[in-house]
């Protein structure tokens, strides 16, 4: 393909994409219920739009509803309503009031049509520069909520990109010092700023990625000077665009910050969702196509979200300052207490670009694998190995067809029924297997799947249950099992590797006395079966008669118990604690004994070695100990996470009944257990099985191949 025909294909790509993002927007506009905030922000912009129409110039310095957030995306939206008759004034109404729907459309419809267009020159700009990353940012189903709604979002992503890309062309240009480039950086953050405060984190961003770069460059005295006046210019950008600011700036701005500060932390609305501290990693895997039925095609952001975790490194290498923004903003979210959804789209450009260098890996990776399938020699097989081989793997095989492979196989044909404890009768006199074969060969129609429903006959519903039950598991509830599921296993995973590594490395030193006796008795914990040692938990953080409340009672409210209690029963974040203590309890002496093993293989040479190059403590653990320790311990990884994504009998010790995809799955099957109306559901219970099954196998491919795993160790 010669040069002409790649441009004219890159810019029908790009056209494409911006038909795309502007058709998604705009039907967005048009089907969205009235969310919250949307009155607050019309009714600013209503206010604009009167003194606007007045000429009330000095109007702007007193006029600013809801001065928590600076007035310019508010001005915006009062721009875009001129044009039609002026309405009476929305109503004022608290932060903790539901949706207004009784907003006037003729506003409406124009305050989201031009946040919708602004968000199309965001995915526009984006496009120009990766086109697969305006794809991606094009389709993001939270991104389209909000930027076409009467939100604030639109006008900040797109002033924020702006600011980062003219910072990218900045530090390109071959002038050192101020360009014009980092002027109209600096005047981009400057609109951000006056727009929404929370979207100044691609300012962190751009001056880490700033000193990052002086430093290699050693230009760290000019590059602190241009930075010192690249800031200063975007605070008098903001300010200018501030009007709000201009009678009594320290005061207005003072007023702001508290109201951030204290609504935070008390704001009745903020106490009811109680979203953990975890939440805005929820939200990247979440789409709102589970609020708003035929508003959004598909729900694509989980998957931009898994592409994007792929990519990270590739875009670190290609440009760092987006996985800085990314960073950034995740770290901002994490700790701030306020949680919202739309505060996702701080990020969603960065995140954008990583998945499209997601994509990028897996391209390059099939790639390689079908050139090294081309070049690869093939095996040749001893036939006289293979025969005398067979007696002592034929008893293998045929166990493991029985034990694995058959179970596999019921459970999903199971899966493809609606077998439920109201069939049990017809199922077990042959019921099962007649729908299964008579479906499967079109002698019985494929009949729809509802879980909620128990017929008492068998029928076959072939793989409808799968998306329902996947929606399920996903999304039910307003709480996703299959996240915290993910979660747990990553959280635990972590706790148990690293206490179990720091015990293993404290047995190791030197001069440690007893140290076969401190591993035995670590070891016990393990050696306790799982069932006992969560009840002996249960006992332990078990409501009203716990151990630990009872010692809260008895030392009183001033004590550390108490205080502990405390923060279990009403911190949205920490209730986790008292589960992780008992998986790291669990779980940690089996790590400590692969980390012990691994330890023993270093040879006393090799750290002295090290001790006489001069590396420190730190030093010979990062570049001696752990690389020789990753190969053995990758393996414990894996069987700790399998272990941890299917937890079963801690949760159930607890009455955690939905917590993994293991306890729901038993407590679906069991018919007896009192859970809800989803008990007895033996098909539904077999699908989540067969679900549970295939991530486990995805997740230990992709990490056997990123961590080159099945390499085996290569250090000897």
């Amino acid at each position: 393909m010669n040069k002409t025909l790649r441009t004219l294909f890159y810019i029908l790509s790009v056209l494409l994409i911006v038909a795309l993002a502007f058709g998604l927007r705009t039907r967005a506009v048009s089907k969205l219920s009235i969310d919250f905030d949307e009155d607050d922000y019309l009714r600013a912009g209503q206010e604009y739009a009167h003194l606007i129409r007045a000429g009330n110039w000095s109007g702007f310095l007193e006029a600013n509803y809801r001065p928590e957030h600076p007035p310019l995306a508010k001005i915006v939206i009062g721009l875009s309503i001129l044009s039609a008759p002026e309405e009476p004034l929305t109503p004022e109404s608290a932060t903790s009031a539901g949706p207004n729907n009784y907003l006037p459309r003729d506003l409406v419809k124009p305050a989201r049509t031009v946040n919708a267009i602004i968000g199309t020159i965001t995915v526009a700009i984006v496009a120009l520069l990766n086109p697969l990353a305006g794809l991606f940012l094009a389709v993001h189903t939270l991104t389209i909520k909000y930027v076409s709604q009467i939100m604030l979002e639109a006008v900040p992503a797109l002033t924020s990109l702006v600011a980062a890309i003219s910072y990218l062309k900045g530090k390109q240009a071959q002038k050192s010092g101020m360009n014009r480039w980092f002027i109209l950086s600096a005047i981009a953050l400057g609109l951000t700023a006056a727009s929404k405060y929370l979207y100044c984190v691609v300012g962190i961003a751009i001056l880490i990625d700033w000193y990052i770069d002086a430093r290699d460059k050693d230009t760290l005295k000019i590059s602190l000077r241009t930075a010192a006046f690249w800031g200063v210019l975007a605070v008098a950008i903001f300010f200018l665009f501030d009007p709000y600011l201009w009678p009594n700036p320290m005061a207005r701005i003072s007023e702001s910050i508290f109201f951030h500060a204290g609504y935070s932390t008390s704001a009745a609305e903020i106490e009811d969702a109680g979203f953990p501290m975890w939440q805005p990693i929820f939200w990247l895997f979440f789409s709102p196509v589970v609020w708003h039925k035929n508003v959004f095609p598909f729900p694509f952001d989980p998957f931009i979200t898994i592409l994007a975790l792929f990519g990270l490194k590739r875009l670190w290498h290609k440009n760092r300052l987006y996985v800085l923004w990314l960073g950034v903003a995740m770290a901002f979210l994490l700790v701030w207490p306020t949680k919202w959804p739309q505060y996702i789209i701080t990020l969603t450009v960065p995140l954008s670009f990583a998945a499209a260098e997601g994509i990028f890996l897996f391209r390059d990776n099939i790639l390689d694998w079908w050139s090294a399938r081309k070049t690869r020699a093939k095996t040749h097989f001893n036939k006289t190995e293979t025969r005398r081989a067979l007696p002592w793997l034929i008893p293998g095989l045929i166990a493991f067809a029985i034990l694995t492979i058959f179970p596999l196989v019921f459970q999903f044909g199971v899966s493809m029924t609606n077998f439920n404890k109201a069939s049990i009768r017809d199922g077990f006199n042959g019921g099962i297997w007649r729908s299964i074969s008579q479906g499967l060969t079109g002698q019985l129609p494929t009949m729809p799947a509802n879980i909620e429903t128990r017929p008492d006959k068998v029928n076959f519903v072939g793989l409808n249950l799968y998306p329902g039950v996947f929606s399920f598991i996903a999304y039910s509830n307003g709480r996703s099992v299959l996240f915290f599921n993910v979660l747990w296993t990553v959280l635990s995973v972590l706790l148990q590797s690293g206490l179990g590594l720091g015990v293993a490395l404290l047995l190791w030193q030197r001069g440690v006395r007893l140290g076969k006796f401190w591993q035995a008795l670590f070891i016990l914990p393990w050696a306790i079966p799982e069932m006992i040692g969560a009840m002996l938990w249960v006992n332990i953080f078990q409501k009203d008669w716990g151990w630990l409340y009872l010692a809260a009672k008895k030392f009183g409210e001033e004590s550390f118990f108490a205080g502990f209690v405390n923060t279990l029963e009403h911190s949205p974040s920490m209730w986790l604690i008292r589960y992780l203590l008992p998986a790291i309890w669990y779980g940690f002496p089996f790590m400590m004994l692969a980390s012990s093993i691994g330890l023993k293989t270093i040879s006393n040479e090799v750290l002295d070695s090290a001790a006489i190059d001069g590396a420190s403590t730190w030093q010979t653990f990062r570049y001696v100990t752990w690389p020789i320790l990753v190969p053995l311990l990758i393996p414990a990884f894996i069987v700790r996470g399998i272990f941890s994504f299917n937890q079963f009998y801690l949760f159930q010790a607890f009455r955690f009944s939905d917590s993994t995809l293991a306890t729901l799955s038993y407590n679906i099957f069991n018919p007896s257990n009192g859970f809800g109306r989803y008990g007895g559901q033996f098909a539904v219970s077999a699908t989540i099985n067969i679900i549970t099954v295939i991530l486990l196998m995805f997740f230990v491919v992709l990490f056997n191949r990123w961590s080159k795993a099945g390499e085996g160790v290569t250090y000897a």
